[in-house]
């Protein structure tokens, strides 16, 4: 039975894309999703409610202090088991930064405390990050900055968005990677395009999970990014995929058969298509901005494997 009705219309800031229009229809337990986009056929699948709403909560945003916090507990609760005569274990106070004494006269025991302190510190702090779905990554200079897990929201995610790809089959088939590979990019490059600063200032806190971004029709390059890896890997499973982050972009690359004048870049031995589905300006197959070509060529980014 028809609950509700939601007819949503973005016209793109680019006149090379035509507008596309989203009607969302809740039917029971999910909503169906129904695009028109002329001169393409209508796209229309289905989304599961309880998963639209489970993606579609507030991010919890990365908190170096908070993170801090849940490591000097971690470490202080070991810390009191490690405790013995002639060894002492002293942190630093709350409003420093987070640090670990360990003194003793036996020089191997306090060794031996230090090591299995660290272990915990680091311990903790990484599953501070995996609770909340966040990544340490290392730009090309060594640097450590925190973004989304987007491979695991990924991996994820690819379950619920099975009926998507089953959409784009049904209308494109499978039989030509290139064909339905651009297809999607361009659909996903019309859905309304919200800037991300800094990657390494934001700790990724304009990212939404694919669900979310179909559902609030918006998304950031990193959340584009994600989708559009997510839906094509349903489709091509045995097929590699990878993010590429830039200083303040993300694209993917795809184990899609180049053309000859089309970006590749090589990783691990095997030769991907770089593709940006990110828009809002429309942007085929093998293309980049001269910007981020600059940066493909000098090896200025980073990668992580889907």
């Amino acid at each position: 039975m028809l609950k509700s009705l939601l007819l949503l219309s973005s016209l793109l800031c680019s006149p090379l894309l035509a507008a596309i229009e989203l009607q969302k229809t809740v039917i029971g337990n999910s909503t169906e999703f129904r695009y028109q986009w002329p001169p393409e056929p209508d796209l229309v699948f289905q989304l599961d409610n309880a998963q639209i709403k489970a993606q579609s909560g507030t991010n919890r945003r990365y908190s170096a202090e908070l993170a801090e916090q849940h490591v000097r507990h971690q470490v202080l609760l070991r810390a009191v088991n490690l405790q013995q005569r002639g060894v002492r274990v002293q942190m630093s106070p709350k409003n420093l930064p987070f640090k670990v004494t360990v003194s003793g006269s036996d020089s191997t025991q306090v060794s031996k405390v230090q090591q299995e302190l660290q272990q915990v510190q680091q311990q903790a702090y990484q599953s501070y990050l995996q609770r909340d779905f966040y990544y340490l990554m290392k730009n090309p200079t060594g640097e450590s900055f925190v973004v989304p897990d987007h491979v695991r929201v990924q991996q994820q995610s690819r379950a619920a968005l099975q009926g998507v790809s089953n959409a784009f089959v049904e209308l494109y088939g499978k039989n030509n990677i290139r064909q339905i590979s651009g297809k999607i990019s361009e659909w996903v490059q019309q859905i309304p395009y919200l800037d991300l600063s800094d990657r390494q200032a934001s700790s990724g806190s304009g990212f939404s999970p694919p669900l979310k971004v179909l559902n609030e029709h918006a998304g950031d390059c990193d959340s584009k990014a994600v989708l559009y890896a997510a839906i094509l890997q349903n489709i091509f499973p045995k097929n590699s995929f990878r993010i590429l982050y830039f200083t303040d972009h993300a694209v993917v690359a795809a184990q899609i058969p180049p053309l000859d004048h089309e970006l590749t870049v090589v990783l691990d031995g095997i030769t991907y298509l770089v593709v940006d589905p990110t828009g809002p300006a429309p942007t085929k197959l093998g293309v980049l901005a001269t910007k981020y070509q600059t940066y493909l060529t000098n090896r200025q980014f980073t990668h992580r494997s889907f």
